[in-house]
This record gives structure tokens, sequence and C-alpha cells, in this order.
């Protein structure tokens, strides 16, 4: 079963992209997509999902794998079973796309980043590229 769910960017635009289990194979156009953890919180209507972004990127091609294998399995822990994409053939577009949707999601801390590693804290009182004694 497909369907859509309408993402909004922090630009106020909506954009309707179409939700697929995850593992889908897709064609080789370009897009934007989000990963996400779907629900079902009303059983008596399988048409009406929650979706809760996990992650998001564009690609120039959806035929590529989007995520690597530690990516997927970290979002699949995390209860992910859906991405939802969205067509752009255009790379300027997808990139412009993309930005607005992650800063909106920026803006209500609901997004993970799994593409940007956060920098780790280094231990109290030692400086940047110097080693603790033993």
């Amino acid at each position: 079963m497909i369907s859509s769910v309408t993402f909004k960017g922090k630009s106020g635009q909506g954009y309707r992209f179409e939700a697929w289990p995850i593992g889908t194979k897709f064609k080789a156009i370009g897009g934007v997509y989000i990963v996400t953890c779907r629900t079902f919180e009303d059983r008596t209507f399988r048409t009406k999902a929650s979706h809760r972004s996990l992650a998001l990127g564009q690609t120039p091609s959806l035929a590529a794998p989007l995520l690597t294998k530690t990516e997927l399995s970290k979002l699949t822990g995390q209860g992910a079973n859906c991405v939802c994409v969205y067509a752009v053939s255009d790379a300027d577009r997808r990139t412009s796309i993309e930005k607005d949707l992650i800063e909106a999601n920026e803006q209500c801390g609901g997004l993970l980043y799994l593409f940007y590693s956060p920098v780790p804290e280094k231990a109290p009182g030692v400086a940047s590229g110097v080693s603790e004694a033993s």
C-alpha cells in the first residue's frame, strides 16, 4: 500500500512525499527522502498513519543505496520502517528542499542526523589535540 504524506519546510512550503516500506527498490531518478517510523494510531483507518522523521537526505539516484548498513541498522533499531520519497531531478532544487526540511526540523527538534556526526566532547582539562597522561 502506497500512501502520501506532506512534510513542511521552514519556508512554509509543503512537500508531498510518497511513503514506501523501508527496503523498497526505486527507479534511478533524483529525489529527496525521509526515513520515518510509521505508526497507525487507529487500526480502523489503515490509511491514516503518523510519521516520526528519523533522517533525511537527497540523492541523484533513488536506485542507489540511500543508507549504509550501519545507518540502516541504527534507524531500524529506532523503529524505522518507512522511506518517504519526493522525486526531484534538478540537483539545486533537491538541495534547496533538503535544506528547507532540515531547518524546519531543527526548530522542532524532531530529526535525528545520522549523516552529520556529532563532535565528541573532550575530557575536562584536556586541550584539543593533546593526549592525557596516564
